[in-house]
């Protein structure tokens, strides 16, 4: 068995000056989105779960899927989170904590479209609510290219930050842009997350290094045919 994690950016109608319309979900789609995947039987996991699976310990439901959000749109708690509450549905929220609260702000330079993203008060409401919370790093860089210090401090302190706002551990990771190489890897580690999520395409499956988790991404542009193929058929 291999479990598909899904990863979604943006769960909103796509604003008309958007660069990369793809990254918008609506909510109508995501709704049949997981709609289908509650018909189908699948159960919705915690990364723990992922963790112990990778680790080869069984897990107690029979088709787990983890659910994923990457930057921390306010969109994600106002769309996302009402519909996954209402199929039982949990997820997993990454965020970059140098936006937490923005308005109006983009967390990537080459996108036209600013957008709201999720303040302190959505977050704990999320985590009260059973979903877990991941960095995404403080400041949305390509992790791969900075220097060993800001490397260090992006991963250590938006932990700690999220930390300190949950009252909880933050033991998973999202690289920015998908872009880590094995120096941001051991960092990764030294700063004492227990896994981390590529956007590298594919299932996860027992045996696999925690660290490199691949994922599917889903975007505004599938048909409900292609996330059903992305569920099923795709390794």
């Amino acid at each position: 068995m291999k479990i598909p994690v899904l990863y979604y950016h943006k769960i909103d109608f796509p604003k008309k000056n958007a660069v990369y319309k793809g990254l918008y979900v609506t909510p109508k789609q995501f709704k049949r989105q997981m709609a289908l995947l509650k018909i189908l039987g699948y159960s919705a996991i915690k990364p723990e779960d992922l963790i112990s699976f990778i680790k080869g310990h069984k897990l107690s439901v029979k088709k787990p899927v983890l659910i994923t959000f990457d930057d921390g749109y306010e969109n994600n708690f106002t769309n996302a989170y009402p519909i996954l509450k209402s199929l039982g549905f949990t997820s997993l929220i990454f965020i970059s904590t140098g936006f937490i609260g923005k308005k109006k702000s983009v967390p990537d330079e080459r996108e036209s479209a600013p957008e709201d993203f999720l303040d302190k008060n959505e977050i704990r409401s999320m985590y009260d609510g059973g979903f877990s919370i991941g960095s995404h790093g403080i400041s949305h860089y390509y992790l791969d290219k900075l220097d060993e210090s800001v490397l260090i401090d992006e991963l250590t302190f938006s932990k700690a930050y999220l930390e300190n706002l949950l009252n909880t551990d933050i033991n998973f990771f999202s690289y920015p842009f998908g872009a880590y190489n094995a120096n941001v890897i051991r960092a990764v580690k030294k700063a004492g997350y227990s896994g981390a999520f590529t956007t590298a395409k594919g299932k996860v499956g027992a045996g696999g290094n925690p660290y490199e988790l691949k994922r599917i991404a889903v975007n505004g542009y599938n048909t409900i045919f292609n996330f059903l193929y992305k569920i099923i058929f795709l390794q």
